[in-house]
């Protein structure tokens, strides 16, 4: 049986449209299991994040760190959750902030906080001095003259939260591993594999149909003829 015109790329194209997609698909996949989207409503992380932003929260993050911005369950403060703000101290920490004062102290030293909204870090005007027990947090927003944070919960273990009310940290909080440069670039390569294959595509159903396959062997029915 004769081989069909442009078998080759049309087995190619197939080849690499399949690998296009599973070098798109699998990535994404592992990127949805791994982090969640969670929409911002309020004004409480302005500047940093803009009502109605997206965040990509990481849902298995680890160790929390100073000044992760994280979502978190605000169940001990009595509210349905999530809320998301910015973690600026962790169990063994003191932190305070007293009427008047340009900004926060973290162990007794001025904590720089370049993310704050017009550099306001005390704009409540609330005061306070907390030490925080192990395996708890202490939560602000950025913008400290509209933030529902731990300022305004003191009467529940001094405004801490547990570590384990942390449902998720934003993404852009930490550096890239290695592992996600890896998928970033798997899905670049199937991304510039889809034209390809498409392209390999069309030149193979071109070349079907301009040269049609030739059938070997005799005609039959076919008259001969012999000229005199």
């Amino acid at each position: 049986m004769a081989r069909r015109p442009g078998r080759r790329r049309g087995i190619w194209a197939i080849a690499l449209l399949v690998l296009g997609v599973t070098l798109i698909a699998g990535p994404m996949a592992y990127m949805f299991a791994r982090f969640t989207p969670v929409k911002q409503f309020g004004e409480n992380m302005l500047p940093t994040i803009p009502v109605g932003s997206v965040l990509a929260v990481e849902k298995d993050h680890g160790e929390v760190r100073h000044g992760d911005v994280v979502t978190y369950d605000p169940a001990e403060w009595g509210y349905d959750g999530p809320f998301v703000g910015r973690v600026v101290a962790l169990g063994g920490d003191h932190i305070a902030y007293a009427t008047g004062d340009r900004t926060l102290t973290l162990n007794g030293k001025p904590l720089d906080e370049p993310y704050v909204r017009d550099g306001e870090a005390g704009a409540s005007g609330v005061s306070f001095a907390v030490s925080v027990p192990q395996g708890r947090m202490f939560v602000l927003g950025d913008n400290r003259g509209n933030s529902q944070d731990s300022r305004f919960h003191q009467e529940h273990h001094q405004g801490t939260l547990p570590l384990a009310a942390v449902t998720g940290v934003d993404a852009e909080m930490h550096e890239e591993s290695p592992l996600m440069v890896v998928l970033g670039l798997l899905m670049s390569a199937g991304v510039c594999l889809l034209p390809l294959s498409l392209g390999l595509g069309i030149a193979w159903l071109v070349v079907r149909r301009r040269r049609p396959a030739e059938v070997p062997g005799p005609v039959w029915g076919a008259t001969r003829v012999d000229v005199p």
